[in-house]
């Protein structure tokens, strides 16, 4: 008793998190704000914060010749895929497409076919911008292509995260958040994405009469070789294209460890040399074990932290 602090306070033990995971949380904490100081972000993240989105310029996330190839890349599989080739010139080959986004031929799970889709998802850059928005433990819900032709669709305005946690009100942080890598050239002409700025703070969808009001469009004209990225509750849709030619893209989704995969992507088998030649983040953002086991035993003190801290 004589070595009891006086006025010692006890606490029971329920809702206490051990002490490895709250220094875990606080150590994912410093690293992702460190990152986006080291690499510069800052600006960055002050525009996810208030906006909602930002634009990574293509001399942050890479050379002129990888945005040209993995656009080269993207229209290959893109004909692979359609079993034909398509009109990048005019756009005949999408003018008369139908499908839930308009003019637009989508094609998911591309991670496998080429290993200049790795270096776009391990891309530093893009991922420390979504790691700060999802944390450490995130994943990779799909990466897909979207080749947009001319026709006279707009996308309407949506959330991205009514299709990952359900109805309104969402969480004010993201549980999802979306990085598109813009393979031509964004402008109004060309089909455009649009965005409603600072919407993500409304944490909720927009209604139809909303989704459909062409005057909250605000498009975000970028050359080709930016990176796009948004928060997971921000209002976004797109204009019509209306110039010939096709506007071409890379999405990666990505959402917190506990967000669901796609179910074409979780049935994929991960290739072995394909963990091995990536960091190891590659098998946290596909769900895999990791490589290393010193890592792997980390696994489960990792995703209790997230539970405590959003970068974790």
């Amino acid at each position: 008793m004589a070595d009891e602090e006086p006025n010692a306070v006890s606490f029971a033990s329920q809702f206490l998190e051990n002490d490895a995971i709250a220094k875990e949380a606080a150590a994912a904490r410093s690293r992702v704000l460190d990152q986006i100081e080291r690499l510069d972000l800052q600006r960055h993240a002050w525009e996810l914060e208030v906006h909602g989105f930002t634009v990574l310029e293509p001399e942050r996330v890479g050379s002129t010749e990888f945005a040209s190839e993995l656009c080269r890349t993207a229209v290959a599989v893109c004909e692979k895929r359609l079993g034909q080739s398509i009109d990048v010139e005019f756009g005949k080959t999408h003018v008369d497409f139908k499908s839930p986004f308009g003019q637009v031929q989508r094609e998911s799970t591309v991670l496998f076919e080429d290993q200049i889709f790795e270096a776009a998802l391990m891309n530093e850059v893009v991922l420390a911008v979504v790691t700060y928005l999802l944390g450490e433990s995130c994943t990779l819900v799909h990466q897909s292509l979207f080749v947009k032709g001319p026709g006279p669709d707009y996308l309407p305005l949506h959330t991205d995260q009514e299709e990952s946690i359900g109805p309104a009100p969402y969480p004010p942080f993201a549980q999802v958040a979306n990085a598109t890598w813009a393979l031509s050239d964004y402008t109004s002409a060309n089909g455009a994405i649009c965005f409603v700025q600072g919407s993500h703070k409304f944490c909720r969808a927009p209604t139809r009469e909303e989704a459909t009001n062409t005057s909250l469009f605000q498009p975000v004209e970028v050359p080709a070789g930016s990176v796009i990225v948004w928060h997971g509750n921000t209002w976004h849709g797109a204009l019509p294209r209306t110039a010939p030619g096709l506007r071409i893209s890379l999405v990666e989704f990505f959402g917190r460890w506990n967000a669901p995969m796609d179910p074409v992507q979780r049935m994929m088998p991960v290739p072995p040399e394909m963990l091995n030649r990536n960091p190891p983040r590659l098998a946290t953002l596909l769900r895999v074990a990791d490589p290393s086991p010193e890592l792997d035993q980390l696994r489960e003190v990792k995703l209790r932290a997230a539970k405590t801290s959003y970068y974790a």
